[in-house]
This record gives structure tokens, sequence and C-alpha cells, in this order.
């Protein structure tokens, strides 16, 4: 399988959009009874279309705020401007040059070039930005997380304001359970250390112009050789296959399985800060699952469909009939519901407080399914 990033950049060859969709990452194209919406409940221009297990988006109405990309619980939609690895980057860069502070800022306060663009990461909107990259600074030694914007009341990304300040709430939620210190802060103003009297030799206009045809050529090249890794290496091809062959279940029974890079991110950063210090974390990127027992009628479409495999047979008796086992890891889990949607039994529920030992728990939780009477033969 080609990797995100793979995809990623052939994708924004062929469709010079500022976010891509990865078609089969989404839950509504793996399950047309996916309830998830997320992305166009916080499109302010309704430029994704969700019907009939296809998700499109129309990069001519787009906007590139990025707030798609922060709530897709199972990363369907990629920014690729700037790239996540490229952002992460270019903050830790900063936050070097700061002594510490990694600095954000939105497009419309970089533009009044008040501050060396060597000492923050741009954006063209704070949405952008997810908890995997608060929490992964703070993991790599930043000690302040500033998030730089202007009056929102009159820019164009005003409709977004409630995605970013979820974003810090739940990012801070998570750096205090982990007994960090640190804090995410959106700010109207550059902090001091950041600003310059003299712009005119970092803003002018021969050095942007170079900047833009250096980005240029790097970006030509890294599609390039992308291109030449997914077609030759990975035997990647072009052409698209029917959704019943791309998502077809296993042998085993499942689901091809998500990676999520988002959340090994934010895994490895919170273990790098420290060991938590609660016993719930409150949180939109993991979550916690129960069944009722009683009312489970073990058929397994829930671990089927699980697009992580937080929730799976288990491994040991895969196939055995009938299920006597489901496993839940809490670490895998992106609360998208997916399992609620597919019981029709109502027996699956979903919570966002997770036990944060459940979150460095080797051990899945494991369900004992009640056994299921054998089926009547239709002959008596």
């Amino acid at each position: 399988m080609p990797s995100l990033n793979d995809i990623v950049a052939m994708a924004q060859a062929m469709e010079k959009s500022p976010v891509v969709v990865v078609e089969d990452r989404c839950l509504c194209v793996r399950n047309r009874n996916a309830s998830c919406r997320r992305c166009m409940g916080v499109c302010q221009v309704g430029a994704i279309a969700i019907a009939a297990n296809e998700i499109t988006l129309d990069a001519s109405a787009c906007m590139a705020c990025g707030a798609c990309t922060s709530v897709c619980p199972t990363e369907a939609l990629v920014s690729v401007a700037p790239l996540d690895a490229d952002l992460s980057r270019a903050a830790a860069q900063a936050a070097v040059a700061n002594g510490g502070a990694a600095v954000f800022s939105c497009a419309r306060m970089a533009a009044k070039h008040q501050a060396d663009p060597a000492r923050f990461a741009e954006v063209p909107c704070l949405a952008r930005i997810d908890e995997s990259i608060i929490v992964g600074l703070v993991a790599h030694g930043a000690d302040q997380v500033l998030l730089v914007d202007g009056d929102c009341a009159s820019c164009k990304y005003r409709s977004v304001q409630p995605c970013i300040e979820a974003t810090v709430a739940y990012a801070n939620e998570l750096l205090a359970v982990h007994g960090s210190s640190v804090r995410a802060v959106r700010t109207s103003a550059f902090p001091d250390s950041v600003l310059v009297e003299d712009a005119g030799d970092l803003y002018g206009s021969t050095r942007r112009g170079f900047l833009s045809e250096a980005a240029g050529a790097a970006r030509e090249t890294a599609v390039a050789a992308a291109r030449t890794t997914i077609e030759q290496e990975l035997g990647y091809s072009a052409e698209k296959l029917q959704i019943g062959e791309r998502l077809r279940v296993s042998a085993s029974g499942e689901m091809p399985r998500l990676h999520m890079p988002r959340h090994e991110v934010t895994i490895n950063a919170l273990d790098d800060i420290g060991l938590p210090c609660e016993e719930n974390v409150e949180t939109r990127l993991f979550g916690t699952v129960d069944i009722d027992t009683d009312r489970c009628n073990a058929c397994s479409m829930c671990a089927v469909f699980c697009p992580t495999g937080a929730l799976a047979r288990d491994p040991v008796e895969k196939m055995s009939e009938p299920l006597r086992y489901l496993e839940f890891s809490a670490s895998d889990c992106v609360q998208c519901g997916m399992c609620v949607d597919v019981c029709w039994k109502g027996a699956v529920s979903l919570s966002a407080t997770v036990p944060t030992a459940e979150l460095f728990d080797f051990e899945p939780r494991a369900f004992a399914m009640n056994t299921p009477p054998p089926r009547r033969s239709a002959f008596g």
C-alpha cells in the first residue's frame, strides 16, 4: 500500500487542491450507514459533498482553511498546503530560533509583516492546526505554543473559530492530564521576541519571488519522486478499482484497516511528556467503547467495519463460530462512531471520556459474548 504522504503528493499534482480527499479512508465511503458528516459541518462554503458511498471536494470552492482536515476522525481529508510534516518542521525550527516558543500565525497576520518569518509557522487559518501538532511540539521541547490570529470577526474564515477553540481546548486537556505545564495559547498579537522593526529586507519582492520559485521547483521534484515510488515500487495504478474490490472484507472477516499517523504522533508524544496524572481524559482523538452483552447478538459487524481495528475479534479464534470474545483497544479508537452506526441491536455505546490507563495498556479490554442460540432449521 502507498503511504499517506505518497497519495497526498500524487493527488496534489493531479487535482491542484489545497485539501486532498483520500476516499477509502472516509467512513461514508466504507459504509453508507455511517452518520459522520463532521467535514461538511465545518465547511463554510459547502465544498464537500457525501452521497452513495462517495465523498467529493470542489477544489474551486475550497477556501483552504483546513478545518475539515482537523475534524475528520480517519484523516480522509489531508491538507497539502502545508503538509503536517512541513508544518511541524517549520514550527520546531521557529521554536529553536525563539528559545523554546513555537509560534503559529494565520496568513492574515503574517501579511502585516510585523514578525520575522523564520520565527513562526504560517497557515492559511489556525483551524488547520490539530492536537497532534501541538502535543508533538511540546514533547520535543517547546515551552510555549502560541497561535496568533487577528480580528476574526472580519475574516473570511470567521465561521471556523469554534474549530480553533476546540483544538486548543482538547490539546491543553491532553497536556494537563499528562502533567505538562505548557499550554497552547491563542493570541491576537505576535510576542515581542519575533517582531522586527524593519521588515523590508525580510519581505522584499526579490526574496519573495526567489522563495516562491524555489518552493515550486521543490514541490514539482517531490511530486515526481512520489509518482515514481507509487507506480514503480509500490505497484500503484492510477486506474480506479470498484469500491467492492477496494474495500472487500478479507478472509479473516475484516475490512482493510487504516493506519492513523496523527494518532501515532500523539500517543508517542504523550508517552514522552510523562505518565498521566488523571484517571480520565476528555478528548476527540480517542474514544472508549462499551458493549451491552445482554443485547448483543455476537454478529461482530462492529469489528468488521471498525476502520482501525480498535474493535476486533479475538485473534486466536478470529473465525470461530459462535463468536466468544470481542477486544477493544482505546489507543486505536478514533471516536468515529462506526461501531454504533452498524449495530442494529443498539448494544454499542461510545464515549469521549477515556480512561488514561487504557490508552497505554498493551492488553485490550475483552468483552465476553453471550453465545446466541443455534438457528433453527427451516425443516424443523
